[in-house]
């Protein structure tokens, strides 16, 4: 690496890891302030309160990864033109081009940074945090607790189960809704008023009605007794479905099939899924943005790149959340969905990007 290339990536590092700090501190600030109050309705401890926002931090910091390389470009232009070291540059036959391609390896380098982050650490983060809120703050039962009340659970051939009442440690359920689906249709629904787990995989539903859907019709079956064989033991069952920011690609794309053979189109998994690929990319774009911004101001002003950063950042996320409320609802699929917001403003940036050298 020449020495242009390491000075230039100094500064850049040093302004994305002086705005990430700042608005991580920010944000954790704003919470606890916002939460306080709860902390100490709950008698929560001081420790339990800290190692809650020690899980937090994975999540925040990808979250504000964008504003922060947006904010760490817009810093270093400024501090070029104010210091006139662009001029200089130019005047030494060393295009912009050059600084531009550099700075975009770097928006590359957080890209994967923040994907894997999001892939490997926030899923595991966020299920700590959750039940370290749930038990240790909010003082209510972990997710071990043995009974589980309006459970809902889908095997891996795609069968929908619904339990009004589970007790995992007896192994025995009331008031169950069992439903398959075929191409989509439903094909067969059990009711059943209790069920037992009689070990080895062998299950047994007391008071059943059996219907079988074929051709438009419907055949009803009434049974005392009804004996499943199911791979799912009642810990399987009791065990909570994890959230998608719970799950990284593999796991929640694992679900969304899951889902899907149970006949369900899952649009806001499938969204989700999408969106784990499409926000990492967001620290790329805004890169192009801000350097096609912050290049093209004759007099450099931290106070002004700060102002246009959080105006262009406002907007790009404002954008990806609507692509995302829309697949959400079905309006778009949910890839273009997804990365609609990408799209949009990688042609803004790289129409910016091919006039900087005109200024």
């Amino acid at each position: 690496m020449k020495i242009l290339d390491r000075y230039i990536s100094r500064r850049f590092v040093q302004f994305f890891l002086f705005s990430i700090v700042a608005f991580v501190g920010v944000f954790l600030i704003v919470d606890l302030v916002e939460n306080l109050d709860h902390y100490i309705d709950r008698g929560a401890k001081a420790v339990y309160v800290v190692l809650y926002y020690v899980y937090y931090l994975p999540y925040i910091i990808v979250l504000v990864m964008p504003i922060g390389t947006l904010l760490a470009t817009a810093f270093l232009g400024g501090y070029l033109v104010k210091n006139r070291e662009l001029v200089a540059m130019r005047s030494a036959g060393i295009s912009s081009t050059k600084i531009v391609i550099l700075l975009i390896i770097w928006g590359f380098l957080i890209s994967i940074a923040a994907f894997l982050g999001g892939e490997f650490l926030i899923p595991h983060s966020n299920s700590l945090r959750d039940e370290l809120k749930r038990v240790k703050i909010d003082k209510r039962k972990g997710s071990r607790g043995r009974l589980k009340n309006d459970l809902f659970y889908i095997t891996e051939d795609g069968t929908f189960f619904y339990f009004r009442t589970l007790d995992s440690k007896r192994g025995t359920g009331r008031d169950i809704i069992i439903q398959k689906y075929s191409d989509g249709k439903l094909v067969l629904r059990m009711d059943a008023k209790k069920i037992k787990w009689l070990k080895n995989g062998n299950w047994r539903l007391f008071d059943v009605i059996v219907r079988k859907f074929v051709d438009e019709k419907v055949n009803v079956e009434n049974f005392p007794q009804y004996d499943l064989k199911l791979s799912e033991t009642p810990a399987d069952f009791a065990r909570k479905s994890p959230k998608p920011e719970e799950m990284g690609f593999f796991e929640l794309k694992k679900f969304i099939d899951k889902v899907e053979r149970s006949g369900i189109i899952p649009k806001r998994e499938k969204t989700d899924l999408w969106m784990k690929f499409a926000y990492p990319l967001v620290n790329l774009v805004v890169i192009m943005l801000g350097i096609s911004l912050s290049f093209r101001v004759r007099v450099g002003s931290y106070l002004y790149g700060f102002g246009q950063s959080f105006f262009v950042a406002f907007i790009y996320l404002g954008v990806l959340r609507a692509g995302q409320a829309f697949g959400y609802n079905g309006t778009l699929p949910p890839a273009l969905a997804a990365f609609s917001g990408d799209i949009i403003f990688v042609i803004i940036g790289m129409f910016l990007l091919t006039r900087i050298e005109k200024v």
